[in-house]
């Protein structure tokens, strides 16, 4: 105990600058805490457009499996004013730090850019383990190819291989929109692409094409489904034992001659070779005000099941929301979350009270290290009473036990208030995955600022999910004990600790205000294995108080807020 009045009092004298917290906000946005930055935004380069990482199809971002590696694909500046996009790599092997810039590739100049870039999780070591799918199209839209390329060595020494058109997938037979790509889990020579046929003359028909030896050859174009006009088609997923899902917008007819354009699945059971009939995802609330627009859509498949986020932008508090399928291929039951509402959630960063707005440019993202699912998307963040406002953020809410609960998380990015001119805060895409770094969870992003066009790229703290900065870590020694953590960390009656013990012994879970005093004595016992506690916090006053861990080989401190 007097070790941990002593990290109470070095607690207070800080200013609250607890590891997973954000300091006193000033004008520019937050100060990143020394030693983990909660961010650390970089420059890429300049891009052609702000569309030169949008689109509905899939990301422009792909990380390694430790964050080592970061490649993404994007529209550089050609100088034509009609036809001002390229298409460009840059990779960083250093977290983001420092990038090289590749290319052009393709046939430039070209109007419009939509492109989906995906890797495993070892691309930057094993050779021909990222791949490139993008669209061209010229002024006016009436012509369009579809290219796709792998990297061929490891990013040290990149090499590209030539891009190839898929097979039937530009005019006449087919005027492609929309191209998105993902690796089989089971095997990465196993490829789907799949793209719309909606420019100009096409026959609105969404198709795929596979591929055996990683992207080098493919097989002809494999008709999908018939998706309307003014739909969408969005990305694709891969699973394993040949399962891929697939999403897109269409009509969906909402009684007598009233439609609008909603959310549809779809799915292959045999690689992508055929597909099922789509099915609406009526589980996602829509009016006649719905806009499903499209790039507001996203899909990964994890652990065997499909998670689709959709966002409606014509709704007022239209989401973002997530449907999560449970069962099996054919027989999905979904269930929907709300993260419009679980992410407009007040919250302590330092000592200011912080007003979080969901807003749009959503993303999925998965950690396989501690089955973290973040969905992403920009947030509006006011402070106080709602007077002052911080900015536009990268913000999201994330479930760590495949959605039961939910917790909203720190901005993953700095503020985009002050320094860079925003206007219409262009495309923002989050890296489908999140990567482990001494105990917490990090996220990768890239965006445009849609006045400058300027690229960037940005590296977020989700969360302490490992063991967090405690009593007996500050003197150097680990707690033995693993994942411990207490959602919501904004609570008004109740909140739950949860962690796992790596063997029996004896522990004990307590609650401190901020002069040290317990407050609560939650557990005192024989403790294994996985353990959840719910915490009354109802007659407790608003304010900060510690949940701290007591075991034999040491102890752990978490933080709360209590508002009521």
């Amino acid at each position: 105990m007097k070790r941990l009045c002593m990290l109470l009092l070095v607690v207070m004298v800080v200013g609250w600058a607890l590891p997973y917290n954000v300091d006193q906000v000033d004008p520019e946005g937050p100060t990143p805490r020394p030693g983990t930055p909660l961010m650390d935004r970089t420059f890429i380069d300049t891009a052609g457009d702000m569309r030169a990482i949008m689109g509905s199809q899939g990301k422009s971002i792909c990380v390694s499996g430790g964050g080592e590696a970061i490649a993404v694909l994007y529209g550089g500046v050609t100088g034509d004013p009609n036809n001002s996009m390229q298409a460009q790599v840059a990779y960083s092997l250093d977290g983001g730090a420092t990038w090289s810039i590749y290319g052009p590739f393709g046939n430039p100049p070209a109007r419009r850019l939509y492109n989906d870039i995906v890797g495993t999780p070892d691309f930057h070591a094993n050779p021909g383990e990222l791949f490139f799918i993008w669209q061209e199209n010229t002024q006016g839209y009436n012509d369009g190819v579809i290219n796709v390329m792998i990297e061929e060595n490891i990013p040290s020494a990149p090499s590209f291989s030539v891009p190839g058109q898929l097979p039937n997938s530009s005019p006449p037979a087919m005027f492609p929109w929309e191209p998105g790509m993902d690796w089989d889990r089971d095997n990465p020579q196993n490829l789907v692409a799949t793209a719309w046929s909606f420019l100009a003359n096409g026959n609105e028909w969404a198709y795929a094409w596979t591929s055996n030896d990683g992207g080098y050859t493919w097989s002809d174009s494999i008709p999908m489904t018939h998706v309307t006009a003014d739909g969408a088609c969005g990305p694709i997923a891969f699973g394993t034992g040949g399962f891929v899902a697939y999403t897109f917008h269409a009509y969906r007819n909402l009684g007598g001659t009233d439609s609008i354009h909603a959310p549809y699945y779809m799915e292959s059971t045999d690689g992508g070779a055929s597909w099922s009939t789509p099915i609406s995802l009526d589980i996602i609330p829509a009016t006649m005000l719905s806009n499903f627009w499209w790039h507001e859509i996203d899909i990964q498949v994890i652990n065997g099941e499909p998670w689709v986020m959709h966002n409606d932008i014509g709704t007022p508090g239209g989401g973002p929301y997530i449907a999560k399928g449970t069962g099996s291929p054919g027989s999905w039951t979904w269930t929907l979350y709300d993260l419009g509402v679980i992410g407009a959630d007040s919250t302590m960063y330092g000592s200011d009270l912080w007003q979080c707005v969901p807003s749009q440019y959503i993303s999925l993202s998965y950690n396989p290290d501690n089955g973290m699912i973040l969905g992403s998307y920009k947030s509006n963040i006011f402070i106080g009473d709602g007077s002052v406002y911080n900015g536009a953020h990268v913000q999201g809410c994330y479930t760590m036990d495949n959605g039961n609960t939910w917790t909203i998380t720190d901005p993953l990015s700095t503020s985009n208030n002050g320094a860079i001119v925003w206007g219409d805060w262009s495309q923002t895409e989050t890296a489908d995955h999140m990567w482990t770094d001494g105990g917490y969870s990090r996220t990768n992003t890239v965006w445009i600022d849609g006045i400058t066009f300027a690229l960037y790229h940005e590296t977020g703290l989700v969360t302490e999910w490992g063991p967090p900065i405690g009593v007996e870590e500050v003197s150097g020694n680990l707690v033995s004990v693993y994942h411990f953590g207490v959602t919501p960390s904004v609570t008004s009656n109740t909140c739950r600790a949860a962690f796992t013990m790596p063997s029996a012994g004896n522990i004990s879970l307590t609650v401190y205000d901020v002069t040290g005093r317990v407050v609560d004595n939650v557990f005192s016992g024989q403790a294994s294995g996985e353990q959840e506690f719910n915490i009354n916090t109802s007659q407790l006053a608003n304010g900060a108080y510690f949940v701290v861990l007591e075991t034999e080989q040491g102890e752990a401190i978490q933080k709360i807020i209590t508002l009521h």
